[in-house]
């Protein structure tokens, strides 16, 4: 028998659906020396099996004996007066689960009421928590929004001191070209 074989065998057996031949090609496998490890942890029920189907009792006659004993006890009779108590313990114990039954559905249909009303104070609060926001965020995009005038302001700002580095750059060329003409003609600025 294959191993795929065994261990559909072992899944009906704990299952309990397996038939007397297939518990017996179980307890044979698991009775050899070789057990592969991933199911050596069911070959010991399985030996155990074996060796239980061999043992014999020491005292053959105990069975009989055990039964003797207890047909010579007698048992009680129940009085007219304990087949009333118990008629009564059955009553009162009705009677308790009724009243737990009751108390538990009166407890649930006040919670659900109690809940509801709750629930329509948690709704109120929140949507007055998300107006709150609400009003807030409208009031900083507001802020946000004259931030980024003032951002628009600031690149214009820019635009000028470019600018005027522009004009330094210019009168940087300026003297440069001052400069040049007193070198290259130095009598022209003394006539001026």
């Amino acid at each position: 028998m294959n191993l795929k074989e065994i261990e559909g065998l072992l899944e009906k057996f704990y299952e309990g659906t397996t038939i007397a031949s297939e518990e017996s090609a179980l307890r044979e496998f698991f009775t050899r020396e070789i057990v592969p490890p991933h199911l050596a942890v069911h070959a010991d029920l399985f030996r155990y099996f074996k060796e239980s189907a061999t043992e014999t009792l020491v005292d053959k006659e105990f069975e009989t004996r055990f039964l003797a004993e207890i047909k010579k006890k007698k048992v009680a009779p129940v009085s007219q007066n304990s087949k009333q108590w118990l008629f009564y313990a059955g009553i009162a114990s009705f009677l308790f689960i009724i009243g737990i039954g009751i108390t538990v559905y009166k407890d649930k249909t006040n919670r659900s009421e109690g809940n509801s009303i709750r629930n329509e104070i948690a709704y109120q609060q929140t949507k007055n928590a998300l107006t709150l926001l609400s009003l807030n965020l409208n009031n900083g995009l507001d802020q946000a929004q004259k931030f980024g005038k003032f951002q628009m302001g600031l690149n214009e700002l820019q635009k000028l001191q470019s600018f005027q580095t522009g004009l330094d750059q210019m009168n940087k060329f300026s003297k440069f070209f001052q400069y040049q003409q007193l070198i290259i003609n130095p009598g022209d600025q003394l006539r001026r």
